[in-house]
């Protein structure tokens, strides 16, 4: 697999957009492909801009430009940056020629991913994005022929900075098809590919997926969309990106989607969240909350459990090689802002904490009772989420776990799984890392 980014959401968390009356001018993007009978060669971008008090826009574009001009001054530097250059808060234009191609066997974040009737790529490998971090409004106009169709999910109404957004999706492609599916709640799955046959698995997949996800939300309508292109089989599996509000993908033929599922289910969850996370609560909030979206998904025989023994590998693989594995809560609380993978924490750690009391829950009460379903009863957002639970679990015959809970969630104590603990098939072991650090991995052990 290419590359599947899980937390990208998280810079998104903490972007915060600045005043009306205090925001720079708009970032003014043109793209037009460049056809040969018909196939997409190249794009050429034109980005208008101002410079600053001091005559400068210093932007970054990574990987090659076949063509690079501007009406000012220009100069390159490292590790992709270009600065434009002219009078204090003149007007700068930018014109470059980009081409990438369609192997998974490369970066996939440097240039775009492009065939004959497509381009899909994050939209900083295809836009020259400020380097300041400023929020801007960014505004993309698709100059394109008959039947083509250019689409992005960089928001148009909303200021937003190059880092929260540098792994959203810019999407060029002939012949598109469009599908819309209710999610319920008000909300939609929306997918657009070039390829409907070769998409359809996942589009149905997903869907199923998110409206699962919906019915265990608060009811807050979203919209998801996914925009999806299909390469020839060479090895590399898919490789996807997303930035919380939308994912981009590039599948090989004949190759099984579900591993890009659980990254979008994250992703419908923070949507429809009522408002930004709490970092006292998120132990809940998203680690049990996840937990109980993969009960529902694996109850319903929505997901394969090949896929969900995936899904908990990656999370206890993430937490066991975590600098914050054994942070406790009054960490993640007093340093929430100062790093992305101290907030991936909270999300990893309840999960784990989950598949813990359900394995008690069940051998308590012989199978009769689980978490999903106390965790259902207590709803996504208690007042009192620590309190809520142990009352509920203490209620469904799993005992008292305030021991636990202050154990794994208040100390952070490291949270290693039985062997069991995710039932009979799926197996858990225990493995030492290169730094000698126990990592717990987790694999499905029964015939699909």
């Amino acid at each position: 697999m290419a590359h599947v980014p899980r937390n990208l959401a998280l810079a998104t968390l903490l972007a915060v957009p600045m005043a009306r009356a205090a925001e720079p001018p708009t970032l003014h993007y043109t793209v037009t492909p460049v056809l040969a009978q018909g196939d997409l060669q190249a794009v050429d971008v034109e980005l208008v801009g101002e410079a600053g008090a001091d005559g400068k826009l210093d932007v970054v574009l990574p990987g090659t430009q076949l063509a690079l001009s501007s009406d000012g001054s220009l100069s390159a530097g490292e590790h992709g940056h270009l600065v434009l250059a002219g009078a204090p808060n003149a007007r700068l234009t930018l014109r470059y020629r980009r081409r990438g191609n369609d192997s998974l066997q490369r970066e996939w974040d440097t240039d775009p991913y492009m065939a004959a009737g497509w381009l899909l790529a994050p939209c900083s490998a295809l836009l020259a994005m400020p380097a300041d971090d400023i929020a801007r409004r960014v505004e993309v106009t698709w100059k394109l022929p008959a039947r083509w169709r250019g689409l992005t999910n960089l928001p148009a109404s909303t200021p937003t900075t190059t880092s929260a957004q540098s792994h959203s999706v810019c999407f060029l492609g002939r012949d598109v098809t469009e599908k819309v599916i209710p999610l319920g709640h008000g909300g939609h799955l929306r997918t657009y590919t070039t390829d409907p046959r070769e998409a359809a698995p996942l589009v149905d997949l997903a869907a199923r997926a998110l409206t699962i996800v919906a019915a265990d939300s608060d009811g807050r309508p979203a919209d998801y969309p996914v925009f999806i292109t299909s390469v020839d089989r060479e090895g590399g599996g898919l490789s996807s990106w997303s930035q919380g509000a939308g994912m981009g993908m590039v599948l090989e033929r004949g190759v099984s989607p579900g591993g890009a599922v659980s990254p979008m289910i994250t992703d419908y969850r923070r949507l429809l969240a009522p408002g930004p996370v709490d970092p006292a609560t998120a132990w809940y909030t998203e680690g049990l909350g996840s937990y109980q979206v993969v009960s529902d998904l694996l109850g319903s025989h929505t997901l394969d459990r090949d896929i969900v023994a995936a899904w908990f590998d990656q999370v206890s693989g993430q937490y066991g090689s975590s600098a914050f594995r054994r942070a406790p809560q009054s960490q993640v609380a007093a340093e929430w802002s100062s790093s992305p993978d101290l907030q991936a924490l909270p999300m990893q750690r309840g999960m784990l904490f989950g598949a813990l009391l359900d394995a008690r829950l069940r051998e308590a009460t012989r199978g009769t009772a689980t978490l999903g379903d106390v965790l259902r009863k207590i709803g996504p957002h208690p007042a009192d989420p620590a309190g809520a639970l142990i009352a509920a679990v203490r209620a469904a015959g799993g005992g008292d776990i305030t021991p636990l809970y202050e154990k794994y969630i208040v100390r952070g104590d490291l949270l290693l799984l039985p062997a069991d603990a995710l039932g009979a098939c799926m197996a858990v072991r225990t493995d030492a890392d290169g730094y000698g650090w126990q990592v717990q991995r987790v694999s499905a052990t029964c015939q699909p």
